[in-house]
């Protein structure tokens, strides 16, 4: 019995050793193909970012004055979830890495109220972008216990060798759904992200996929609308996933975001695009009533004729 008992555990510690061996030469793989499709992430530190502000009617919030869950101007629009202090935490900070040949941009999420020169993450994303041929790579690395935060202080890239093991794997990235949410273009503007949007790069009509197996169109569709002189698509494309789903109601005040207070429930801040319009509440409604409603239409039905569903572009 005792025999029948070690084999059976040396089979399982096969077992996860192999799933392990796995699991590591799959991210191992995905990191060479963003490095060769894209670009070698550097090594960054979270304090050379810019603040992302946190107003409430105007007047900025700080870690002093800041009250758990505080509702603001401009709330962040991705979820910081139940246990965070809210999504209007200050101190997040973005930062953009691009080069010559590559769009880069980080950010170091606060989902907790902390001192901003302690420099104490909760989560901190990565976007890598190759605006000449589309291929997009995603890094994501999140704290378990908010009282070890991660830090931010010399953060080593998902693309170095040296990198600590808090950088997730690709499964993790795909279960987490970031393509969901970008699903039209890899940087999305948000009222939150759009007050430091200089750190932010875009490139919102060229090409875009996903790199690595695991990102296939199965997982994160990468389709758009096509439809004739809308004014909306001029400048973006709409996505067949959250942007339909949620994101064109909070941008254009159908829908009330999590965080938002009285100010942001109102005309203009509940209108969020285009950003900074500066139109009347009428001027906007008759530049832009027609094309909502027909993306409105082409969200709930996409198989219109009029709206010309396709793949978005890839080089």
């Amino acid at each position: 019995m005792k025999s029948v008992i070690l084999a059976a555990l040396a089979a399982l510690l096969l077992t996860v050793t192999a799933i392990w061996a796995f699991e590591s030469e799959e991210h191992e793989i995905y990191i060479l193909q963003c490095v060769e499709q894209i670009a070698d992430i550097p090594d960054f530190s979270c304090g050379d970012g810019e603040v992302v502000p946190v107003t409430v009617n105007g007047q900025p919030v700080t870690y002093d004055t800041f009250q758990a869950g505080l509702d603001c101007d401009r709330p962040a629009l991705l979820s910081n979830g139940h246990g965070s202090d809210g999504q209007c935490v200050p101190g997040s900070r973005i930062l953009n890495l691009s080069t010559e040949t590559a769009q880069i941009s980080a950010m170091c999420r606060q989902k907790h109220n902390r001192p901003t020169d302690e420099f104490a993450y909760d989560e901190i994303d990565i976007i890598a972008h190759n605006p000449s041929t589309g291929a997009t790579c995603w890094f994501q690395a999140k704290a378990d216990d908010p009282d070890a935060p991660i830090d931010g202080t010399q953060v080593v890239s998902p693309t170095n060798p040296a990198a600590p093991a808090i950088w997730a794997d690709p499964d993790a990235l795909v279960t987490d759904g970031c393509g969901n949410c970008h699903d039209n273009d890899p940087f999305m503007y948000s009222p939150f992200v759009g007050q430091v949007w200089d750190e932010v790069p875009a490139n919102p009509l060229g090409p875009y996929y996903h790199v690595g197996a695991e990102f296939g169109f199965d997982q994160w569709p990468t389709k758009t609308f096509d439809l004739r002189d809308n004014t909306c698509l001029g400048c973006h494309r709409i996505g067949r996933q959250t942007t339909c789903d949620t994101l064109t109601d909070w941008m254009i005040g159908a829908t009330v975001p999590e965080g938002a207070d009285p100010l942001a429930q109102q005309y203009p801040l509940s209108h969020a695009m285009p950003p900074e319009h500066g139109l009347t509440r009428a001027a906007w409604s008759t530049f832009h009533s027609t094309s909502v409603a027909d993306i409105k239409s082409c969200c709930e039905n996409p198989d219109q004729q009029m709206c010309a569903l396709t793949e978005l572009p890839k080089y």
